[in-house]
C-alpha cells in the first residue's frame, strides 16, 4: 500500500514551477488516493486533469494500483495550509475558535505578514465584520473556511 509521503513526493514534483500548491493527500482503505491542489488565483479543470494523468503515470510506473482522485478544495471547507489563508485574504470567512465560538469577518493578512502553522494554531488576523467586535483578533483557531 502506498503511503501519504510517497504520494506527496510525486504530487509536489509535478507541481514544481506551476504556481499550484498541495493542500492535502489522503490514502483511504481500499487503495483510494485523494489529492487536493489549489492555486493562488484559480485552478482549471484541464489543469487538474493533466495533473491526474501525470500522477497516474508515476503511480502505475511504481506498481501502485490505486483509485486516484485529484481535485481542488470546495468552498466552505476548512483551510488546511497557509497558502489558502493568503489566497483568501480580503474575503469573508468564518473562523471556529478553539473554544467553539464562531467569528465571521474579513480575512486580513498583509503582504509583510507570514501565516505560519504551529503545532497548536495558525496565527492570523480576522478583521471582525460583526459590529459588536471592533478590533482585530489573533484567534486560537480550530479551523477556518470561506463563506
Amino acid at each position: 500500500m502506498i503511503t501519504v509521503q510517497e504520494v506527496k513526493a510525486i504530487v509536489e514534483r509535478h507541481l514544481m514551477d506551476t504556481g499550484h500548491f498541495l493542500v492535502d493527500v489522503v490514502v483511504r482503505p481500499g487503495d483510494k488516493v485523494v489529492v487536493e491542489v489549489d492555486d493562488p488565483r484559480s485552478i482549471r479543470l484541464e489543469q487538474l486533469a493533466a495533473l491526474n494523468k501525470a500522477i497516474r503515470a508515476d503511480l502505475d510506473a511504481g506498481g501502485h494500483d490505486v483509485e486516484l482522485q485529484v481535485g481542488s478544495p470546495g468552498m466552505g471547507r476548512p483551510f488546511k495550509v497557509p497558502e489558502q489563508y493568503v489566497k483568501h485574504t480580503g474575503r469573508l470567512v468564518q473562523v471556529e475558535m478553539a473554544d467553539g465560538r464562531k467569528l465571521e469577518g474579513l480575512l486580513a493578512v498583509s503582504e509583510d505578514q507570514r501565516v505560519e502553522r504551529t503545532e497548536a494554531q495558525l496565527a492570523l488576523q480576522v478583521a471582525a465584520v460583526d459590529s459588536r467586535l471592533d478590533q482585530s483578533h489573533q484567534p486560537d483557531l480550530g479551523k477556518s473556511e470561506t463563506r
